[in-house]
């Protein structure tokens, strides 16, 4: 199966999964607001969310599967997958079980601000010491998804996180049924059904490996010099691949002071993770099996045509994106969130966050797109000090900039942070003799530019129109058309630009996204 096909599939079971959680998030915020419950089901939903995007992103996908290709030529795979899933189980059944025992200490690290009142640190800990066993079902459930990967079986791993958003919506649409009417209630409710999810997207994910004749099984743990590689490229890995979900922790921390804070950046970092996702993690998934697998057969050409193609694939998904989420920002949040407990105040904060989010977007997927470079190489170190270069940026503009701009200011410094890590990463890929376009892609990206600048005049020009018809006094049904007519005329009016001005390929996108015969490599 051809890269394109990979990342397509992906990505559309990333935006399935995304678009569930949207309607979870519309509903979550109908029924608590922004107030104090609405922070303390925040912070204990982000704790195990973080832990599953740095594992699936970040160590996982960075570290296992490149050995894991080194173990496979030597007739060792299974034995190295058994052993480190052994050590991962070991691992993290006896993290979840301090993080239980500890969590008030858990709770006060990651959101200090709620101490100041408003009886946010008590139900935040009863919250997290419920949706942090999602976190050891994650770490078994990664280790899986890995091993299906590798086999070029992307489907399941892409599919299972559409479970959680399945039951919290069953449990959202259950609370009236329920007669649960206090807020506090609900977020308990909701706690539970996110425990839930976590359990049964590991179930999932284990019965595909089970179908495709694979097994991982528990054995004697040992600290092998293969299980030992790959911790030792595990924690890089994850600092290099999930700054965006630091930076999101990183937020959360500096924003706990502030009522509200905390849920506005939740809401803007869910509208934004949406295009991030879905490029981001269709990249970093189906891009790097290929490039390590060119890598180590010394194909540089297939190399650059397989980071080509990636480039032109994120750019096509990203770029209209983050025109949209700039220009359109508080027509979206007001359409997608303001209703219920969710106020007019509460959908314009939010949205000044996220247009701050978007500038940063570009930044992101470039980062995802060139890590991989590194990452099929076992170069860890290069990466993973951009990251801390990122990160330590972030932590400084988040607590220079949150006094006079508050979350707009975390946004700004994530922003910021994004574009710094992307640029080291490009000094530092080119000094190595890593990136190199081919002759198509060249010609293409340029063009591709001039399409979005024709999408952002239509956009700029339509989103004052759009945004009358955007409030809560107009039928649901209405505010959503109009918000479906903008951004989608701002999508055809890029695509049709890219068309017309060459930097899309009509019969090059058929092509590349038609399914092929024969099991995929």
């Amino acid at each position: 199966m051809s890269f394109a096909r990979n990342a397509a599939s992906v990505g559309l079971l990333t935006l399935f999964s995304r678009l569930l959680g949207f309607a979870r998030d519309t509903m979550m915020a109908a029924a608590l607001g922004a107030g104090p419950v609405a922070d303390a089901f925040v912070v204990a939903f982000r704790l195990p969310g973080l832990v599953r995007r740095l594992l699936a992103e970040g160590a996982v996908n960075t570290a296992f599967v490149p050995l894991h290709g080194e173990a496979e030529r030597d007739g060792q795979g299974g034995a190295y997958a058994d052993a480190v899933f052994t050590v991962v189980t070991l691992g993290f059944s006896l993290l979840t079980v301090l993080a239980l025992l500890a969590m008030p200490l858990v709770v006060a690290g990651v959101a200090p601000g709620f101490a100041d009142g408003g009886g946010r640190v008590d139900l935040a800990v009863t919250l997290s010491r419920i949706t942090f066993g999602y976190c050891l079902a994650t770490a078994l459930m990664v280790i899986a998804s890995a091993v299906l990967n590798v086999h070029g079986r992307f489907l399941a791993s892409a599919a299972a996180p559409t479970l959680v958003n399945v039951l919290t919506i069953l449990a959202l649409l259950a609370v009236p049924w329920l007669g649960i009417v206090r807020e506090e209630a609900i977020a308990l409710f909701l706690s539970y059904a996110v425990l839930a999810g976590g359990i049964a997207q590991a179930v999932l994910v284990f019965a595909a490996l089970r179908r495709a004749g694979l097994a991982l099984r528990l054995v004697r743990p040992h600290l092998s010099g293969p299980v030992r590689s790959f911790f030792r490229l595990a924690l890089p890995g994850m600092a290099a691949a999930g700054v965006a979900q630091v930076n999101a922790f990183v937020g959360l921390v500096v924003a706990s002071p502030e009522p509200g804070a905390v849920t506005w950046l939740y809401y803007a970092d869910r509208v934004y993770q949406l295009p991030l996702g879905i490029v981001s993690v269709a990249i970093g998934i189906a891009l790097l099996p290929e490039i390590a697998r060119h890598s180590a057969g010394g194909d540089r050409a297939a190399e650059r045509s397989a980071f080509s193609r990636a480039s032109e694939f994120a750019v096509f998904l990203s770029l209209p994106a983050t025109l949209a989420l700039i220009l359109a920002a508080h027509p979206i949040v007001a359409v997608l969130f303001e209703r219920g407990a969710f106020t007019a105040d509460d959908a314009r904060q939010t949205a000044y966050a996220l247009a701050l989010y978007a500038v940063g977007l570009p930044a992101f997927v470039g980062a995802r797109l060139i890590q991989p470079l590194f990452f099929a190489r076992l170069w860890m170190r290069p990466p993973f000090i951009a990251a801390l270069v990122g990160v330590a940026a972030d932590i400084g503009f988040s607590i220079a900039l949150f006094p006079a701009w508050h979350q707009a200011g975390i946004a700004a410094a994530a922003a910021i942070s994004g574009w710094l890590n992307l640029v080291l990463l490009v000094v530092l890929a080119g000094v190595q003799g890593l990136l190199g376009l081919d002759a198509a892609a060249r010609r293409r990206l340029p063009r591709l530019m001039l399409a979005g600048a024709t999408m952002a005049a239509l956009v700029a020009a339509a989103s004052p129109a759009v945004e009358a018809w955007s409030g809560p006094d107009h039928p649901l049904w209405l505010r959503l058309l109009a918000l479906a007519g903008l951004c989608g005329g701002g999508l055809l009016a890029f695509v049709a630009a890219g068309l017309g001005l060459g930097g899309l390929d009509a019969a090059a996108l058929r092509t590349a996204f038609k399914r092929r015969a024969g099991p995929a490599p």
